[in-house]
């Protein structure tokens, strides 16, 4: 069973800063631990926020593995050009978290 996150219910206009992204973070976080998957219905909004993005969605990264994000995220009525921000923060953070996990083996 599936949730969905609006996000012109859930934000309004606070879809720039990191605090903000926040926001849709946690719910994300918490719906995650409910449900099989959550729905981000954009609802045709432009965002283009790095901050928003990375923090609302890039973050994940860190806390899950990529194939389990892209099998419980689903967006939805997303501009193309936040789509493309949002593919480029993922792929920045997979990149930065795989470099990372090299580093530590090395270390060892």
């Amino acid at each position: 069973m599936g949730m969905t996150i609006n996000l012109k219910e859930k934000c309004g206009k606070r879809t720039i800063s990191r605090q903000d992204g926040r926001v849709v973070s946690d719910l994300i976080s918490d719906g995650l631990k409910m449900h099989e998957s959550i729905t981000i219905d954009f609802d045709n909004i432009m965002i283009a926020s790095v901050s928003f993005f990375d923090e609302a969605f890039g973050k994940l990264a860190f806390q899950y593995p990529k194939e389990d994000l892209k099998k419980k995220l689903i967006f939805e009525k997303i501009d193309k050009y936040d789509r493309a921000l949002l593919n480029d923060i993922l792929l920045s953070r997979y990149r930065q978290q795989e470099k990372a996990a090299k580093d530590g083996q090395k270390a060892n």
